[in-house]
């Protein structure tokens, strides 16, 4: 490789890494995002999981919870609600509010966009 093409790479290595660029691989478990929101705090991810029995919609909009074996997330959806037991394939933003001194607050998904589940 010429240093030309050298310096080529590293720049645009560098640039990757400085915009905060980075390719999804894959979908993140429920029970990680849970375990650890902090960790996904303002992230972009996909995950997947089925509707609980409970959901709610408001003209357009609404909330429902997604599990995936025994931990489950809300998400906030500019979507209707979906069939609850439906299996979908999430991509949202992890939103997360740091504990106070009286309340732990969970993390929740504010959905971009869901499909069915493949």
């Amino acid at each position: 490789m010429t240093r030309t093409a050298s310096i080529a790479v590293t720049s645009l290595a560098l640039a990757v890494v400085l915009t905060g660029a980075h390719v999804t691989a894959g979908t993140v478990s429920i029970a990680n995002i849970v375990d650890a929101p902090q960790q996904y705090a303002g992230q972009q991810v996909t995950v997947i999981g089925t509707v609980s029995e409970q959901t709610a919609g408001y003209r357009g909009q609404s909330m429902y919870t997604l599990g995936d074996g025994p931990r489950r997330v809300t998400v906030i959806s500019r979507a209707d609600a979906p069939t609850a037991g439906a299996r979908l394939e999430v991509t949202a933003k992890v939103g997360f509010r740091p504990p106070d001194e009286e309340f732990t607050w969970p993390p929740v998904l504010l959905e971009t966009s869901r499909r069915p589940a493949p």
